[in-house]
């Protein structure tokens, strides 16, 4: 019996299912799964953490994303697909600006560095070598085809006229390899010759690698 004068508790209302398109519910997981990532590494953590942290069940992300290392990729690929569109935007502005061929160049390694300066990219490119998924043949190439473009960007360039495909991609590595090198591990690099890397833009740095690859494509290798 109810004592009186009392009214009886109403029973505790069942939260909301909230109802997403699948879309919406791959961008919550992920968006979750890049908080967790921001403070470890894939290898540190799994579906358990990614489920609590994005409030779902472990059911959805397989429903989705088939296993963990599924989801690991994908936020992986979202990051790359970053990199191409903002690579894809600012190549298209340099060249409406009348950009050369040197700029064009430049505005790629600007992108890169924003890109490498980022704890979640570099934690999950690190898994992908590390797990051994990177060594796969077209593990990274599907994931950068955005570099293509930048060939035919520059290929197109009135500076580089004389300049071979071959020269102008290895202009391509060779920014993206110090870029990355540089924005990664230049801090110890620069302690390992008793200086201190400076902060935020590296103007100095990107002067240095400007004017090597300037040098290179007057007198590539191989060419008199």
């Amino acid at each position: 019996m109810v004592a009186r004068g009392k009214a009886p508790k109403a029973p505790k209302a069942l939260p909301k299912r909230v109802r997403r398109s699948p879309e919406e519910a791959r961008t919550v997981i992920l968006d979750a799964a890049d908080r967790v990532f921001a403070l470890h590494l894939p290898d540190a953590v799994g579906l358990k953490e990614i489920a609590h942290e994005a409030a779902v069940s472990h059911a959805l992300i397989t429903h989705y994303f088939g296993t963990y290392a599924g989801l690991v990729e994908a936020a992986l690929e979202r990051r790359f697909e970053q990199l191409r569109t903002s690579l894809v935007q600012q190549l298209f502005v340099a060249m409406e600006a009348k950009a050369g061929g040197g700029e064009l160049l430049a505005e790629y390694r600007r992108a890169l560095a924003r890109h490498a300066a980022d704890p979640v990219t570099v934690r999950l490119a690190t898994w992908a070598a590390l797990s051994g998924r990177g060594a796969q043949e077209d593990f990274f190439a599907h994931r950068v085809q955005g570099l293509r473009l930048l060939a035919d960007a520059l290929q197109q360039q009135s500076d580089f006229a004389t300049v071979s495909r071959e020269d102008l991609e290895f202009c391509i590595i060779a920014s993206f390899a110090m870029t990355v090198v540089w924005t990664i591990g230049g801090d110890a690099l620069s302690g390992a010759l008793g200086k201190k890397k400076p902060r935020g833009t590296d103007a100095g740095f990107e002067a240095r690698v400007s004017a090597m690859l300037e040098a290179y494509l007057r007198h590539p290798f191989g060419r008199q």
